[in-house]
């Protein structure tokens, strides 16, 4: 806009300049008027130098008049390229502007984001640090050495998942009567980890007071129902083998139901009483069972970590498919039945991750003879 309206005034100002020009060279290079007409008889040294004079006079203004003309133009160069270059300038002052303002905003967001990173670093850090903790707690409550004792196959294990649950399992010998349970406490974390211990340190003291599975449950229902404001509750199964005869004693809290093999389809569900989880109801009443003799009948207990174990396509392992294998499996020890069943669960999973521990326990009683004293040491000994 401003070398639009330079334009028109610098045209008007160099034909000025050039006409100005034109006259003064022309008035400068005329001779005077009187120059042709002297006589030569008559013209005297003093006239002539006189107009030599004002020749070099005007000869003098031309030159200073010529000079002031390069001037001025010179003066009109440099404002057109000055303001050319300033037109330049503002345009690449622009260009960097908007470019510094994009910089500073890729800053921002770059510095926000590296700060929404370490809070995200730290949180998850936090949380490891949690699942540490409660992995430690919840491994440490649980047996890894089983009684050793003739006609007892007694098998437990846990296959931790990366969330840490509530999966528990625990065992108690003594004399001729057996006291295990198995469970699963609601919700992942440091708080699960600690209902697990909690019930797991219980269920010992009660089953060395040699108490019922059905008073084991309501004892523990009252205590861990106490003060329970976020609602967290443990299914359990407690039971309670009697050695000499095989008499199982049991009450089942909500959790999966067993299977027992020995019948006519080579391994059943236990039909049970529908008791409630553990920790909800204060004063809740629950109900026992027993069973005759489960000797030379395989009992296999677990958690939901088994049944409902997905595959990269979110199918579970399913109850129909737990209970074609065990009937389908021949039948060696308790380890390998584990071993079996566990193995199976892997191949479901074609590599998806555990989001839910895995516990199993397995126990056989294949007769019914009286421990030695050697046997009794050295079962109390492992506890």
């Amino acid at each position: 806009m401003k070398i639009q309206i330079i334009r028109p005034f610098l045209t008007a100002t160099f034909l000025t300049l050039l006409f100005m020009f034109i006259v003064m060279t022309s008035w400068a290079t005329k001779s005077p008027s009187n120059t042709a007409t002297v006589d030569h008889t008559t013209q005297t040294v003093e006239v002539l130098r006189s107009q030599n004079e004002q020749l070099l006079q005007r000869q003098r203004f031309t030159t200073g008049g010529l000079m002031m003309i390069m001037g001025i133009a010179a003066l009109l160069v440099f404002l057109v390229y000055s303001s050319r270059w300033s037109r330049q300038l503002e345009i690449k002052n622009r260009q960097l502007q908007r470019e510094r303002n994009v910089v500073v905003a890729a800053h921002s967001k770059l510095q926000a984001a590296y700060q929404q990173l370490e809070e995200t670093t730290t949180a998850k850090e936090r949380i490891e640090s949690e699942l540490r903790i409660a992995r430690d707690i919840q491994m440490s409550m649980v047996p890894n050495v089983f009684p050793q004792r003739k006609g007892l196959d007694f098998y437990g294990a846990m296959m931790p998942a990366r969330d840490v649950g509530g999966d528990l399992y625990d065992y108690l010998l003594e004399g001729d009567r057996l006291y295990f349970c198995i469970g699963d406490v609601s919700g992942k974390g440091v708080p699960a980890s600690l209902l697990m211990a909690q019930a797991t340190r219980m269920f010992r003291i009660l089953a060395k007071q040699h108490q019922m599975p059905a008073n084991i449950a309501a004892r523990l229902n009252d205590e861990l129902s106490e003060k329970n404001e976020n609602g967290m509750f443990v299914t359990m199964f407690i039971a309670l083998l009697d050695l000499q005869t095989g008499h199982l004693y049991f009450c089942n809290a909500g959790h999966n139901p067993p299977v027992l093999g020995g019948d006519e389809h080579h391994g059943s569900f236990i039909t049970m009483e529908s008791n409630a989880p553990i920790g909800l109801w204060p004063s809740h009443q629950y109900v026992g069972e027993e069973i005759e003799s489960i000797v030379g009948r395989p009992l296999f207990l677990y958690t939901d970590g088994l049944n409902e174990a997905e595959n990269p396509e979110q199918q579970q392992f399913g109850d129909d498919r737990l209970l074609d294998i065990l009937r389908n499996t021949s039948f060696e020890s308790t380890r390998q039945i584990i071993a079996d069943i566990n193995a199976e669960v892997v191949r479901h999973r074609r590599g998806a991750e555990s989001s839910d521990d895995l516990t199993m326990l397995c126990l056989n009683l294949t007769s019914t003879a009286p421990r030695s004293d050697h046997e009794s040491n050295n079962s109390q000994s492992q506890l």
